[in-house]
């Protein structure tokens, strides 16, 4: 199992559910309304519309102006909708927007965790910005990829945070005392101490299921870290496709990666649970 150190003073309890709560992923959903939102307010189609009706008002011809004028306004709102600067300009405001917001979200700090658990989690962060930056850089949006890295890092700070309870009890109480006692005991033979070999033996094994949870978190997080890595240069190889089976496939692609970052939690959280004898 890695070297259990950690910096003095650490408080991960519930950094990474803060952290997640309130971020919520922008998608290709919310940046299509914020583009009919644009389009329609635009301040040309607006003053368009009511020359247009004011026009109709003046020359007494108000009421067959009115579907002329919304006519107008519409092919002017459809301009704008699919204007390539307009929507670039769009999507830099709403992405400045959501970056102040997650901005005040506090996320957990990985000099908070213990030495390799924050590792990890800034090699999370690190790669997480690595893909948000090529995704700025795309032609088209990647809204539903990006929501899938979000998902993504969000499970790992969660499941760092219980891979930190698991470090701090095996700091607290590592197997090998609880082993040499329970050797120490059996070797007595005294049947008055049944009960106390009893509770050392469960003890154990429950220190010893931990270890491997702990030490399988380390080698899954190292993977899957990895395998996001790979993520980045995916998105470049399709960043000049306008297909959108590509950028399903690739959120797709992390979407399974979180996944295994939830196996992952279900693992530690049954390192504490006592194997069910008649299922053995």
């Amino acid at each position: 199992m890695a070297d259990l150190e950690h910096p003095a003073g650490h408080t991960p309890s519930g950094a990474p559910d803060r952290a997640q709560a309130g971020r919520r992923p922008y998608g290709r959903g919310e940046f299509n309304r914020a583009l009919v939102v644009n389009a329609l307010i635009k301040p040309l189609n607006v003053i368009v519309l009511a020359a247009m009706l004011i026009a109709g008002v003046l020359l007494g011809v108000f009421a067959v102006m009115i579907p002329v004028a919304l006519v107008v306004y519409g092919i002017a709102v459809a301009r704008t909708y699919f204007d390539s600067d307009e929507a670039d300009a769009v999507l830099a405001r709403e992405r400045a927007e959501r970056g102040e917001l997650e901005a005040a979200t506090p996320r957990a700090d990985p000099r908070a965790f213990a030495a390799p658990i924050g590792k990890l989690l800034g090699d999370a962060f690190a790669k997480q910005g690595r893909i948000n930056e090529a995704i700025e850089r795309a032609e088209l949006p990647y809204g539903e990829v990006s929501a899938e890295v979000d998902r993504f890092v969000a499970a790992i700070e969660q499941t760092a945070g219980r891979a930190q309870l698991l470090f701090e009890a095996l700091e607290d109480s590592p197997p090998s005392p609880v082993e040499a006692r329970l050797k120490e005991l059996r070797a007595t033979g005294d049947p008055a101490k049944a009960q106390l070999v009893d509770a050392l033996e469960h003890q154990l094994e429950v220190l010893r299921r931990m270890e491997t949870q702990l030490d399988r978190f380390y080698d899954e997080m190292e993977r899957l870290l990895i395998e996001l890595d790979t993520v980045r240069g995916s998105l470049v190889s399709v960043s000049a496709s306008t297909d959108a089976a590509n950028q399903e496939q690739l959120a797709a692609e992390v979407r399974g990666l979180r996944e295994e970052v939830g196996a992952v939690a279900a693992g530690i959280s049954e390192a504490y649970e006592r194997p069910d004898p008649a299922g053995a």
